[in-house]
């Protein structure tokens, strides 16, 4: 991969990385004068240029035992990108409304990830019995990893928003992927989060 594509993709093209890694013994660590070493940087770089897959191998020492060497010593970075890598997309907020009788949402997408989403992200309400009430697609590789993008979804007139389930699927050339909700919410078996007020009525605070 080279940075300077990594770096100016287009949001929604998915940006892999393949290096070479030292082992942790001292000889091949190639600090620098503030203690970083050589890996670290790396994976800085990666996590900059907002990869969705990083591969790590020795160079042409290819052993598990040689990236545990280092990772050993020095796990911290590795953790650390382990955490953010790809994307990993939540409801920041989700607001009801009605508009001519008819309940809609407003959905803020928050992105936690260091990448785009590599595609098209599809958000569906879907009852109980499965039974899709409404669906649409956000704008191709958002939301990014900084700042809300919001969406907005209209339905059917009669219809109570409690209990039903809000699912994201990934398209990528008309193939759709299941999505599994990175929010700290309980989500359903399928990745889905089902939807319900967390205020009363006459909560003093609203």
């Amino acid at each position: 991969m080279r940075w300077s594509f990594a770096c100016y993709r287009p949001p929604w093209a998915a940006a892999i990385c393949e290096v070479g890694f030292t082992t942790g013994d001292p000889k091949d660590l190639r600090t620098d004068e503030d203690g970083i070493t050589y890996n670290e940087q790396i994976i800085t770089h990666a996590a900059d240029a907002g990869v969705n897959y990083l591969s790590l191998w020795s160079w042409h020492r290819q052993s598990a035992a040689n990236i545990l060497s280092y990772y050993e010593k020095f796990p911290a970075p590795i953790d650390e990108v382990a955490r953010k890598i790809g994307y990993r997309v939540r409801p920041s907020f989700i607001w009801t409304f009605l508009r001519d009788g008819a309940p809609g949402l407003v959905i803020g997408l928050a992105n936690d990830g260091i990448a785009p989403v590599p595609g098209v992200l599809r958000l569906s309400v879907v009852g109980q019995d499965d039974k899709t009430y409404v669906s649409g697609c956000v704008d191709a590789g958002y939301p990014k990893p900084n700042g809300v993008h919001q969406a907005m979804l209209l339905l059917p007139g009669g219809v109570h928003i409690e209990g039903l389930r809000l699912k994201a699927e990934l398209e990528v050339k008309g193939v759709r992927y299941p999505v599994r909700w990175a929010c700290r919410q309980k989500i359903n078996p399928d990745g889905s989060l089902t939807l319900r007020h967390n205020y009363k009525p006459d909560d003093p605070l609203v």
